[in-house]
């Protein structure tokens, strides 16, 4: 019995997907850009109610390498690369705008407003 494979991160936040798309060529960073579409959103931390760590695949899959995508003052989002750095593992949504919460994610975080 095969268990079910989470959403697309595409399916559930595509805003947040397009702006990484875009950002990650603008950082020169465009390598990684088609794993985007592959990424599965697999929740949230749930280290504590309010953190923003957002899980793109198991916590195994996590190295210590990370590619932070800035504004001009403040980060926005920090992506966590996997272990052979061809993908993400997850993200910390710093201040990004994720919308409404969607029915595919019940359980965001209180920390989650109007912008991350």
């Amino acid at each position: 019995m095969s268990e079910t494979e989470p959403p697309l991160l595409a399916d559930v936040y595509p805003a947040l997907v397009s702006f990484l798309d875009e950002a990650l060529v603008a950082e020169g960073e465009s390598a990684l850009t088609g794993s985007l579409a592959w990424l599965r959103f697999h929740g949230w931390c749930g280290c504590s109610p309010n953190c923003t760590y957002l899980r793109t695949a198991p916590a195994t899959r996590a190295d210590s390498t990370w590619i932070h995508l800035d504004d001009e003052e403040a980060p926005r989002v920090w992506l966590q690369l996997d272990r052979d750095q061809a993908s993400f593992a997850g993200m910390e949504i710093c201040e990004f705008d994720l919308g409404p919460a969607p029915a595919l994610d019940p359980d965001r975080p209180a920390g989650l407003g109007p912008y991350a």
